[in-house]
């Protein structure tokens, strides 16, 4: 058994049958063919170096080193794009140019000669280690380090280039030390200090380690980036970033460190200056990055700019596209199978699908044990095999419900309706206690006993609640004693991810332990749970091992039986794409999902055999004539609207659109007429960027409805858990569940270190290729490559998905991607894994090689504003009290609680600061608007439901025509139009025409004299087939299930534990997207 992930970059480098050589040319490296050129005089976040001699400069401009004269020209490639270099300094004697770079999957510390040739790396590892400054003697690096140790902080190391060691010469046991810099003495070296990123205060310390001195403070709010000593060594130079007035700001500030001095003079006038080292070319004057360009500056003086042009050579090729059957109504093998249940047995299987809990006799036909249309997910025997507990929202809010085997029926009330929602059940071996979860990542038990509910992880006090971000589902230990759960554990707060480890948590006690998922050391210690949901750890009924899915391959790792605790190695047991196991009673068999089949195998590996679900599924087809008398119709087309016509509707499409005829209405084919003649009909809107299941299962059955009642007719996922994402695509398609039309995808492909839930850390060529494979069998519509992983793997990926499945694809990057053909990038700006992004400043602002790199290549951008600022607009102007979008009765009904109080408190806060964050909107919707004016293409998403369900889109609607000031009409076309064109199915979808999808809206009031107006909805069409808004509302209006449940046991206090300071979830989520 291989666990190491280590992957060497190398030269040659073939990818996609290009061979790139790294360094030594003239121009980039496999791109001279290219057919299309697009030049950039401005960059994203540059950051620059200077030769010893002052005659050249070296800078990283969108991932590419480059080399350029000091008075400025014509840049010349010097790196080539999959090696990811960036922070570039050169070493003060010459001769060579260090830099960090991610090729193979961390970073590291390189080094090349300075006209690009000869790259090499320095440090290896699992560990990152990034912002390399060479010695003034250049003997030796400093750098900082997590040094592959979870939950710690970044220190600040450096590294003899003559014995390759490293040695620490700066650890905070509770801050995080990083950015380090030399003196030009080179005996001591200053850096950055500070919680995460936040850097609060610049020390200093011997360049041997030693006691810390501090140099500079942050004011109040403000932090530090970059320190840079003057050549005399009085006078430290560094970013200084925060919000002034509202308005985002980053200056560079020289500080005086004489003896007495301590004052701090502004270099230049710019409030956007890039977070990366100044260079000082004498005691007055240096050079930096700011607004877009590399500046010299004098010390309380003027500056002067070093202009450039840089050539990113384009190639993007056509594929054949997806071909969608949008008019059928054969059977199909049901594929969305979710959280299958191994009965004690070994005879049944529960799961579900198609919106319900199906149990089934293995070899005979599955039948469903619920009927409703509410939502139903995570089935899990009892250890006798007499009861099956799932979750439903059938009482309002998802609760947890037992259904009784023996005698066919399920319970009418809920085990207990305290807190919020429950989901993913798990009995103890006795059958006296039943665990579950709710929306805050908490975990807790039902003792059917005692009848109270207690919370998992509190200590015996009470006081605290063990909130997890997006944890697995729970599995009790044999003594009943420990309950295990996949919970991620970061490596630093500066940097957000890790791997999802085996927690175990006292039930008792609440002592907790974090357990690496291979094994406690070695190459096994950085493994990682395929997924945190369905993929273990799931204890063994003998209480001897546990199962779990790593690198999609099904694991067993032995266990103390007394304890639960891990004590070995993790063992392989197939080696076929798995997801979601469960054992057997004797816990000799295990059951699992392969690429949608169901597969049994003995718990000593070996051969697996198949275990046939005979179900099958329609999709929901209406027939016969609709006839809609619009008063008004937006097509989608362009600004012009037609007035008093007819819609005729064959079934799910359209007939055709001709001017209104009454008698049209009385013709002899016996149809539906829908009067619309005092609304205005437009094409259902599109959500571009949803993530259904990072909160989905506790929306439950609301949120379909949601998204219809607020005009949205299809969503996009670019992620989700894969066999969830079928599931509803099947679900909302057959009719099973109400909701829009769903493209679905699976979890997106990620690196070694995750942070959400559903993110797949790959770490090998091979895993790779079976996760793509996943894709593939399970229909995915896109394909996610997420924030680590390697930009080779990204382009494996990418081909994978053109040439095979005829799917897009899109990251959080627009290079390299955008040269080689990728599809998409899912925001403007967003988490990247180097701490800043290529696309937006810190400032806030996108420069013109973003936004033509954008507008020149056919490579299209999704608008997620996470912008509360227009909660603030009321809904009419003239309304006294003035009502607000939160407001809205269908958010009072179909919204959960949690979320529409989070909602009033956003609406609330925007209204006393109307001005906080409408500055960093401003300059989204100024580049959305130039992008979407120069030819380019922007789509409206949200990324929900991290932003608002429904409310999101519409506030980027109204951003785009308040504050960008694009008409309505063009606003609208981000969310029918163009996302119907960029994913393909525009001959279907996207604007209203004779033989498309009849996916309406419609509206009380036209959008195009106000976009607010596009909230105003009364009913939605999908497929043909009409929702009125007060239907969609109808079951939550009044739910069913609402006898008095088995208990009321109150739960203890929701406080966040201050056991770690990642078990947080929402501020892990704040953080992400600040």
């Amino acid at each position: 058994m291989n666990i190491s992930r280590s992957r060497r970059y190398a030269a040659p480098l073939v990818i996609l049958g290009i061979a790139l050589v790294v360094g030594g040319t003239r121009t980039a490296p496999g791109w001279a063919t290219s057919p299309r050129e697009i030049k950039v005089t401005r960059g994203t976040n540059i950051a620059a170096t200077v030769s010893p001699d002052q005659s050249s400069i070296v800078f990283d401009l969108q991932g590419i080193l480059w080399s350029l004269p000091i008075a400025g020209g014509t840049a010349t490639p010097l790196t080539q794009p999959l090696l990811e270099p960036a922070r570039p300094d050169h070493a003060p004697r010459g001769g060579f140019v260090a830099f960090e770079a991610y090729a193979g999957g961390t970073f590291h510390i390189w080094a090349m000669d300075p006209d690009g040739r000869n790259p090499r790396q320095l440090t290896s590892g699992h560990q990152d280690d990034r912002e390399p400054r060479v010695s003034p003697d250049g003997s030796k690096i400093a750098y900082s380090s997590d040094n592959a140790v979870f939950g710690s902080n970044y220190t600040v190391r450096v590294l003899d280039l003559a014995t390759r060691t490293s040695t620490t010469v700066a650890s905070d046991a509770t801050l995080d030390d990083f950015e380090p810099t030399w003196s030009p003495d080179g005996k001591t070296i200053a850096f950055v200090n500070g919680t995460g990123a936040t850097g609060t205060s610049i020390q200093a310390v011997p360049a041997a380690g030693g006691a810390r001195t501090a140099l500079v403070t942050a004011p109040k709010g403000q932090r530090l980036n970059s320190p840079a000593y003057s050549p005399g060594g009085t006078k430290i130079a560094y970013v200084q970033f925060g919000t002034n007035d509202n308005v985002n700001q980053s200056q560079l500030w020289v500080t005086d460190l004489s003896p007495g001095a301590g004052s701090a003079t502004r270099v230049g006038t710019s409030n956007d200056v890039f977070p990366f080292y100044p260079v000082w070319l004498s005691e007055t004057e240096l050079l930096y990055t700011a607004d877009g360009k590399i500046q010299i500056g004098t010390v309380g003086g003027g500056t002067r700019d070093v202009p450039f042009e840089a050539t990113f050579p384009i190639t993007r090729d056509s594929y054949s596209r997806k071909r969608f059957d949008f008019d059928s109504s054969d059977k199909r093998q049901v594929v969305g199978i979710v959280g299958p249940a191994l009965s004690p047995d070994a005879k049944r299987v529960a799961f579900e699908a198609l919106n319900q809990i199906w149990l089934m006799e293995i070899g005979k036909k599955p039948h469903p044990i619920t009927a409703d249309t509410y939502y139903k997910c995570d089935p899990a025997w009892s250890s006798d095999g007499s009861k099956i507990a799932y979750s439903t929202d059938k009482s309002g809010i998802m609760k947890v419900y037992v259904y009784d085997v023996r005698t066919g029926r399920g319970d009418d009330a809920p085990v207990t309706d305290s807190g919020g929602a429950q989901v993913s059940p798990a009995w103890s071996r006795d059958g006296s206690k039943l665990a579950f979860q709710d929306q805050n990542g908490a975990t807790f038990y039902y003792d059917f006993n005692t009848r109270a509910v207690h919370a998992v992880g509190a200590p015996p006090a009470g006081s605290t609640t063990l909130n997890l971000f997006a944890p697995s589902k729970p599995s009790w230990s044999y003594a009943g004693n420990t309950i295990a759960i996949g919970a991620l554990k970061p490596y630093t707060r500066r940097f957000r991810e890790g791997t999802s480890q085996i927690l175990t948590v006292d039930v008792k006690t609440g002592a907790l332990a974090y357990n690496p998922t291979g094994n406690n050391s070695g190459e096994g210690q950085y493994m990682s749970l395929s997924t945190r949901g369905e993929d273990g750890p799931v204890y063994s009924p003998d209480g001897t091992a546990m199962a779990l899915v790593m690198e999609s391959n099904l694991w067993i790792r032995p266990v103390d039986r007394a304890s639960g605790l891990p004590t070995g190695a993790a063992v392989r047991i197939n080696t076929e794409v798995t997801d979601a196991p469960s054992w057997s009673g004797d816990s000799q068999q295990l059951l699992y999902l392969s690429n949608g089949k169901l597969r049994l195998i003995p718990r000593s590996g070996g051969t697996a055999r198949d275990v046939p679900v005979d179900l099958t599924w329609r999709p929901d087809q209406p027939s016969g004539r609709t006839v809609v008398h619009a008063g008004r119709l937006w097509d989608g087309r362009g600004p012009d609207e037609l007035r008093n016509v007819d819609i005729i509707i064959r079934d799910n499409r359209i007939e055709s659109i001709q001017p209104h005829r009454q008698a049209l209405h009385k013709s002899a084919d016996n149809g539906r007429v829908i009067d619309a003649s005092s609304q205005t009909v437009i094409p259902g809107l599109w959500e571009s960027h949803t993530h259904q299941y990072i909160e989905g299962k506790f929306y439950g059955d609301r949120l379909g409805r949601l998204w219809m009642t607020f005009g949205v007719t299809t969503l996009n996922s670019v992620g989700d858990p894969a066999y969830r994402a079928v599931e509803t695509r099947e679900s909302f398609a057959s009719g099973d569940r109400v909701g829009p039309r769903y493209f679905a995808t699976g979890e997106a492909i990620d690196g070694e270190r995750v942070f959400y839930n559903f993110m797949r850390p790959t770490t090998s060529a091979a895993q790779l290729e079976r996760e793509l494979s996943r894709g593939k069998a399970l229909g995915y519509d896109m394909v996610k490559t997420y924030v680590r992983l390697q930009h080779d793997w990204q382009l494996r990926a990418m081909q994978v998905a053109h040439q095979d499945m005829g799917v897009w694809v899109a990251s959080h990057y627009m290079l390299p991607g955008l040269a080689f053909g990728m599809d998409g990038q899912t925001h403007v700006s967003a988490t990247t894994r180097l701490g800043f992004a290529y696309t937006r400043s810190s400032g806030g602002v996108s420069y013109s090689d973003m936004r033509d790199l954008f507008s020149l290549s056919g490579m299209f951008d999704i608008s997620t504003t996470f912008s509360p600022v227009l909660y603030s607009q009321p809904e009419s102007p003239d309304a006294t009290p003035p009502t607000y979008i939160v407001d809205d009765e269908r958010l009072k009904v179909l919204n959960v609680p949690w979320d529409q109080s989070g909602l009033i408190t956003k609406r609330n806060n925007a209204v006393a600061n109307p001005q906080a964050g409408r500055d960093a909107l401003q300059k989204e919707e100024d580049t959305f608007a130039y992008i979407q004016h120069n030819s380019g293409t922007m789509l409206a998403g949200t990324d929900s439901p991290l932003d608002n369900v429904a409310t999101a889109l519409h506030l980027n609607l109204r951003g785009q025509a308040l504050l960008g000031h694009l008409p309505p009409w063009r606003a609208l076309q981000s969310a029918t139009k163009l996302p119907a064109e960029q994913f393909s199915v525009a001959k279907d979808l996207g604007t209203i025409e004779p033989g498309k999808l009849a996916d309406l809206a419609f509206l009380t009031d036209d959008p195009l004299e106000d976009i607010r107006n596009a909230t105003h909805v009364a009913s939605v069409m999908k497929n043909g087939r009409l929702y009125t808004v007060k239907e969609l509302m109808a079951p939550f209006v009044t739910p069913a299930g609402t006898r008095s449940p088995a208990s009321r046991a109150i739960l203890a206090p929701r406080h966040p534990s201050a056991e770690k300071w990642w078990h947080d979830p929402e501020q892990m989520i704040e953080d992400d997207h600040k």
